[in-house]
């Protein structure tokens, strides 16, 4: 008898269900601080070097900005959907409409798609003609 009510007060105060970590909070800490880009594709023509290397993009929390040299040219906030094969973005420009992505790391180097605000998230890592996709690879700066 003593053991039942034991075991009814502790079912009584224990946590129905132990909460998961989220799998997106280790990937939103790894998404922080400053990136270069090194490579860039849009709608199938990919950027030639001169101009994707003056593409940075800092991370603080859920928010980024994107800048040419020092120069802001975009900010927003975004969120992050880990769960997903291939995982998914959200990126949000401020003033804007909602942009649909995908992400994955390799290494030092993330590497994000995009497709432009009202269309379908893309499926794979990959900027075709005509798609309006714009993938990005981006590689932590060095400092």
């Amino acid at each position: 008898m003593k053991l039942q009510v034991i075991t009814f007060l502790a079912l009584m105060f224990l946590p129905a269900e132990v909460p998961k970590e989220d799998p997106g909070k280790k990937d939103l800490e790894q998404m922080q601080g400053d990136w270069n880009a090194v490579e860039m594709v849009r709608d199938g023509v990919k950027l030639s070097n001169d101009e994707v290397e003056i593409i940075f993009r800092t991370v603080k929390g859920d928010q980024y900005a994107v800048s040419l040299f020092d120069k802001v040219i975009g900010k927003g906030t975004f969120k992050l959907d880990a769960t997903k094969k291939p995982k998914a973005i959200d990126a949000r420009p401020t003033g804007g409409k909602t942009m649909l992505g995908i992400y994955e790391f390799d290494g030092g180097r993330l590497k994000t798609c995009f497709a432009p605000p009202g269309k379908e998230r893309p499926t794979e890592f990959r900027s075709k003609e005509n798609s309006g996709h714009t993938l990005t690879v981006w590689e932590r700066e060095k400092k």
